[in-house]
């Protein structure tokens, strides 16, 4: 067999300038001697000609070709062989254009700008197929170009105020570009003032100011446009009183602290093509409260305790009203509504359940409210000392437990050791106004614990121990005996009397306990076996239990003193 290729060469291969060339050829046999040629010359492997084997395959590259790489290309394997002719064509360059030359802006015709051009000096060769043409707002301090236009073959163009968005200053470039890319920008000579033919969106309104407050003044354009605030005809300057403030479309004035004077004031907004007027109304100040404390607004008030309702404004000519539970209020017996310069103020002179609620005191501008809650008062007992507390008497004698309670209505309950005490023959529960009192007639052991008198806010509590005094002959006489309860009148003397077995026998006298110390116009007199004590002139609080004691046994008075409480003072 002679043919030793089983694949040929195709009959050419055509590529661009830079791209590679294959070639590809597959012979019967492995590891045969096979050769490549172009031109007739044997080629060998180097950085642009890649020559490669696998098996029975052989390829043939040529890397990033050049038109000088054409011809005819070889592959020989013994005696066989096959061609291909390679063609590498040359890439046309394509080019964007040259840009504009001759720029020129003419400014002649206010608020607009004509800009004008030539064609690029090789336009034949590499013609344009249009301009673009740029805008740049200046003092902005923004870089930024914005397209505005592009035109196919015209070579000016008039740039009218109405096409910017705002008005400012502008500078202008362009462009020449074709299909391949665009042309340096070419900047026209010069800036041109452009101002935007705007329209009233959101007209100024006028406004109704509290004095002292700042009046705020805004109108809505269609677009940005410069324009110049005026107050009654003057033209205003940005101080610290007036400032001025345009962010795109919107633009607005505020005047700080509004004088009465400046009521009705005419506030106008001038621009190009715009005028819009509003005015300035000043409202009295608003008449305020001054703060008050949570604790000042909310009142527990005890059950006949005045009421007293106060709060303070800030215009002291100001009217106010007052409101419980949404009700109006007028001054009334028991109720007075007072006025005092900035001071409002509502006394109530004894608190009654139904005075409880939500009061208002309403100022137009203001209000400010109070809650009102009328509480019993809490039931509590006058102090007792503890000696007075602590009682220590002999079995047989009267037992008087005494405390005094507010209010003088309080209801109270008397205990003995934790069990409840009710009247009986022998005990006896006694209320007088606000006195309280329990009485045991005759005392006997099982009488002595602790005895505890109770509201449903406090207690006082009283010690009291019976002595066992069967086993000691008292030395006093029958008829001392017989005269241990004692009633005087008040002013009256008081006079106490008891006798003791010996003459020289000395006695402590006590009441309530308490031993007794001589005062003026009190007298304590011994004579023999007869001892006294004498107050001159008696008054209710020398009522209670009187004792005469001896180191060999002891005697008591119960004394009562009848009478007129106020004919003491």
């Amino acid at each position: 067999k002679n043919n030793l290729v089983s694949t040929v060469l195709p009959r050419k291969v055509d590529v661009l300038e830079g791209e590679n060339a294959a070639f590809c050829v597959e012979v019967e046999k492995e590891e045969m001697d096979i050769h490549w040629y172009k031109e007739g010359i044997e080629l060998r492997e180097t950085h642009q000609t890649i020559l490669k084997s696998f098996g029975r395959t052989h390829i043939l590259v040529f890397v990033n070709t050049m038109p000088q790489d054409s011809g005819l290309v070889t592959f020989l394997v013994g005696r066989s062989k096959t061609s291909s002719q390679l063609r590498v064509k040359c890439r046309v360059i394509h080019c964007p254009p040259s840009c504009p030359v001759g720029v020129q802006i003419n400014t002649e015709r206010a608020n607009a700008a004509l800009l004008s051009w030539v064609p690029p000096q090789d336009t034949r060769k590499n013609p344009p197929s249009g301009y673009v043409l740029e805008r740049q707002e200046v003092g902005t301090g923004s870089q930024e170009w914005l397209q505005c236009l592009t035109t196919d073959s015209a070579t000016s163009v008039e740039i009218l105020g109405d096409s910017v968005p705002c008005e400012a200053d502008y500078r202008f470039r362009i462009c020449s570009v074709n299909k391949y890319g665009k042309s340096n920008n070419v900047e026209f000579p010069k800036t041109v003032h452009l101002v935007p033919v705007a329209r009233i969106q959101a007209p100024l309104q006028d406004a109704l100011v509290p004095e002292g407050q700042d009046a705020l003044f805004s109108i809505e354009l269609s677009s940005s446009v410069i324009g110049t605030w005026f107050l009654n005809g003057t033209q205003l300057q940005e101080d610290e009183r007036f400032s001025m403030r345009r962010s795109r479309s919107h633009q607005s004035l505020r005047i700080r602290g509004v004088r009465d004077i400046e009521n009705g004031a005419e506030i106008t907004f001038i621009a190009y093509g715009i005028r819009d007027s509003a005015a300035l109304y000043i409202q009295a100040p608003l008449v305020k409260f001054s703060h008050l404390s949570e604790m000042d607004r909310n009142k527990f008030v005890e059950i006949g305790n005045p009421i007293v309702l106060y709060c303070e404004l800030s215009d002291p000519a100001a009217p106010v009203h007052w409101y419980k539970n949404g009700v109006e209020l007028q001054t009334m017996e028991g109720l007075h509504i007072q006025s005092e310069g900035t001071m409002r103020r509502i006394v109530i002179q004894s608190a009654e359940f139904s005075h409880s609620g939500v009061y208002c005191c309403d100022a137009i501008d203001d209000v400010i409210r109070f809650n009102v809650e009328v509480e019993v008062p809490p039931m509590k007992f006058a102090h007792i000392p503890e000696e007075m507390r602590t009682k220590s008497i002999e079995a047989g004698c009267p037992l008087v437990l005494q405390c005094v309670v507010s209010p003088s209505e309080a209801e109270v309950a008397w205990y003995k050791d934790e069990i409840l005490l009710i009247s009986n023959s022998g005990l006896e529960i006694q209320s007088d106004g606000d006195v309280r009192k329990l009485v045991i007639q005759s005392t006997e052991l099982h009488h002595s614990g602790v005895y505890r008198c109770t509201t449903q806010d406090d207690a006082v509590e009283f010690q009291v121990d019976i002595k066992d005094v069967s086993w000691l002959t008292l030395p006093v006489t029958h008829s001392a005996m017989l005269e241990r309860t004692k009633s005087f009148e008040v002013g009256k003397p008081l006079e106490l009397e008891c006798e003791v077995a010996d003459t020289s026998v000395p006695v402590c006298w006590y009441k309530d306990g308490r031993k007794l110390l001589i005062q003026n116009g009190w007298d304590v007199q011994s004579s023999g076996m007869t001892r006294k004590l004498i107050i001159p002139s008696a008054e209710l609080l020398h009522s209670g239990l009187y004792s005469c004691e001896t180191s060999g046994g002891t005697i008591h008075f119960t004394v009562d003193i009848e009478g007129d409480f106020y004919s003491t003072f």
